[in-house]
């Protein structure tokens, strides 16, 4: 690996720690549930209306099957690095606000360590908790109300290993073991004729586990087909909760309890998907995924859970010139759109979004940068009480190098 590029990956590290690797959404619907889940994937799968399931990764880490390791070319070692930039446009009954957030969202690696077998290893902001909002609460046997702030920060992220393995040359398989950790903060803040804030501090640890396999055939020499399957296995989340309350900055008195595993857990989820390959230049992929929200329970806040579809839909147009004489004839187009029916509601109103996106890869020496924009709303349904409209930029730089090459000496 040369010294740029060692740099550049040294820069990378240094911001991502800086971040304390929480993702800030800067969403009043990140104060449901554990956070908002963040999108961590390669800036090729969010180009590609958020699919990857049954896409191959020959020159970048495809987070959404393990399996797609095992198609990482001859040169044997992929470095990633993602970011984002997002402006949100939130707007209720009382008005609108307009927020600006950037935070790293990915880091990996994967290598090939025999013919058959390749390893990856990755750290990930899961999700992110960030918001401050202002509200009222009753007196009791009044018709007068005190004015309450609540406020949110923090999150779940986790480290994992892949570990690939190809079958023969269509078929392969693969898994993933992850280590989430993270801390969220919920702050209330009454004023009457005193100030008393009431701080949750929830501290969250637990394993999850997926599993996924594709399956690729020619038809002909002009036609690929690829089909993949994921599963994601429920997980129990062991949570510990420290509640604080302070009057007037003065007084503080703090209760640590565990909480049960029925409070917190991820859910089980089933992802199938389908890529179409044609004559090497025009790709088509779909994913399908749902998970099964209505059998988790949360009680730490009132939301209430039901199963969650995914559905994304993209298209690649590949390079069609072979030799290429211009950077721009090397370009790689993308174009998606993804919806999710989303997992919770509130006020009986399901929260979903609809996301539209559009990418450009760009190979250069050695580096595969992934460029996307995307436009979507979050909380589509006319009778939801927020509407967030975002544009979002995503960044993914991955960095192809060869380790372990023999030299050899005439």
């Amino acid at each position: 690996m040369n010294k740029k590029n060692k740099i550049l990956i040294n820069l990378f590290f240094l911001s991502a720690f800086a971040s304390e690797s929480s993702a800030q959404n800067s969403s009043p619907y990140s104060y449901f549930g554990i956070g908002m889940f963040n999108n961590v994937d390669d800036a090729r799968n969010i180009a590609l209306g958020n699919t990857g399931i049954a896409l191959d990764a020959p020159d970048y880490i495809n987070s959404k099957n393990p399996a797609a390791m095992t198609a990482i070319s001859t040169r044997n070692v992929i470095l990633n690095v993602s970011g984002m930039l997002k402006y949100n446009t939130i707007s209720s009954n009382l008005g609108s606000d307009r927020r600006l957030s950037s935070n790293f969202t990915n880091f990996s690696a994967a290598l090939r360590i025999s013919k058959n077998a390749f390893v990856g290893i990755s750290m990930q902001p899961a999700t992110s908790s960030d918001y401050k909002i202002s509200s009222t609460i009753p007196i009791e046997g009044t018709a007068s109300e005190y004015p309450v702030t609540y406020e949110g920060s923090g999150g779940i992220s986790n480290w994992g290993i892949s570990l690939g393995y190809k079958i023969n040359d269509n078929w392969s398989v693969g898994g993933k073991v992850k280590n989430n950790f993270g801390t969220i903060v919920r702050k209330e803040t009454i004023t009457t004729t005193s100030e008393v804030e009431i701080s949750r501090n929830i501290r969250y640890t637990g394993f999850s586990y997926n599993l996924g396999t594709q399956f690729k055939k020619d038809f002909t020499e002009n036609f690929q087909l690829t089909l993949g399957g994921v599963v994601n296995f429920g997980s129990k989340l062991v949570s510990k909760r420290e509640v604080s309350y302070t009057e007037n900055k003065d007084y503080t008195n703090s209760v640590i309890s565990k909480l049960s595993s029925n409070d917190s857990s991820l859910p089980l989820e089933l992802g199938l998907g389908i890529g179409l390959l044609k004559n090497e230049r025009y790709r088509m992929t779909f994913d399908f995924t749902q998970s099964n929200w209505d059998d988790v329970k949360n009680t730490e806040t009132s939301e209430q859970y039901y199963r969650q579809n995914t559905y994304g839909l993209g298209v690649e147009i590949l390079p069609g010139r072979k030799q290429i004489e211009k950077i721009s004839e090397a370009f790689i187009y993308r174009f998606g759109i993804n919806y999710d029916t989303g997992y919770y509601k509130i006020n009986k109103a399901k929260i979903d979004k609809l996301e539209a996106t559009f990418g450009l890869g760009i190979p250069l020496k050695k580096v595969m940068l992934n460029v996307n924009y995307g436009y979507g709303i979050h909380g589509v349904q006319k009778n939801v009480s927020i509407r967030e409209n975002y544009h979002m930029l995503n960044i993914s730089v991955n960095i192809l190098d060869i380790w372990f090459k023999k030299r050899y000496l005439d």
